[in-house]
């Protein structure tokens, strides 16, 4: 039986980073086919041209989503069976052909899995591995001072709270069973909501710190009184009003990692 790594991937004007992270991407990798599947948010004839150079999936309807009902939409066209393996991914993730080896073999059975994610892999900037379910109140102090307080302490745990939607690699019975994301979402929080449904219906949530990734990220939502930065607060919101913890502020002993990897300083008391 043929088995397959679907990779989902939607570009909202971003033909650029698809090209510079996803050219030449292997079709397969420790006895699965490889399939990139874009989702072409606003329309682009030179993506969908790259993508037929590519033999990549590429899917556009003319309509705006959000974040997950881009990604829902794309596990609905895609139907994944029960063997295969369905990946959300940003268009700014970059993998070597290597770790995406070593990420599909140590996968296995995770419900919900994700590798380490870099911001920039040379200088050992790494994104917290350990992140915490958030209240109302972190958030707000988060846009009010661009500290995150629920992103946890950099502890080399494996099952954190929950996982950045940059990538996660979903067993396909798994993101069925959730029904996916919440499509009242458009953008940001999305990854937080469903690892909370997630583990509140038993599934777990792993970290591999055998593997890694990169993610170049862009940090839209953190230029105030932006577009994203707009998005954000709204999501915040209603990840607050629907989980009800409008009254809840998890501060932890938070370290930032020195670009030596090894000394670290308390930048937050608990």
């Amino acid at each position: 039986m043929d088995r397959k790594v679907y990779f989902s991937i939607v570009s909202h004007n971003q033909t650029d980073l698809i090209i510079k992270n996803f050219r030449n991407f292997p079709k397969n990798a420790w006895g699965y086919s490889v399939v990139l599947v874009i989702m072409d948010n606003t329309g682009s004839e030179r993506l969908k041209q790259f993508c037929e150079e590519e033999s990549l999936l590429y899917y556009h309807d003319g309509m705006q989503r959000g974040f997950g009902a881009n990604h829902n939409h794309i596990f609905k066209w895609i139907k994944p069976s029960e063997n295969d393996k369905f990946v959300v991914c940003n268009p700014d993730i970059y993998i070597e052909r290597d770790q995406l080896e070593k990420m599909i073999r140590n996968s296995g059975e995770c419900d919900i899995y994700s590798p380490v994610v870099y911001f920039d892999k040379e200088n050992e900037e790494i994104d917290n591995p350990d992140k915490h379910f958030p209240g109302l109140l972190n958030f707000v102090v988060s846009f009010a001072t661009q500290k995150r307080l629920h992103y946890g302490t950099r502890v080399r745990t494996t099952q954190p709270g929950w996982i950045s939607g940059a990538f996660m690699l979903f067993k396909p019975s798994v993101y069925q069973a959730l029904d996916g994301f919440d499509e009242d979402y458009f953008m940001y929080c999305e990854d937080i909501d469903i690892c909370y449904r997630a583990q509140k219906m038993g599934y777990e949530i792993t970290v591999d710190h055998e593997c890694y990734i990169e993610h170049h990220a862009q940090m839209d939502s953190r230029n105030i009184l932006s577009k994203n930065n707009l998005w954000h607060i709204k999501s915040a919101f209603k990840y607050a009003l629907k989980h009800k913890k409008l009254h809840v502020l998890n501060i932890v002993k938070a370290k930032r990692w020195h670009k030596d990897g090894l000394r670290q300083e308390d930048y937050m008391a608990s």
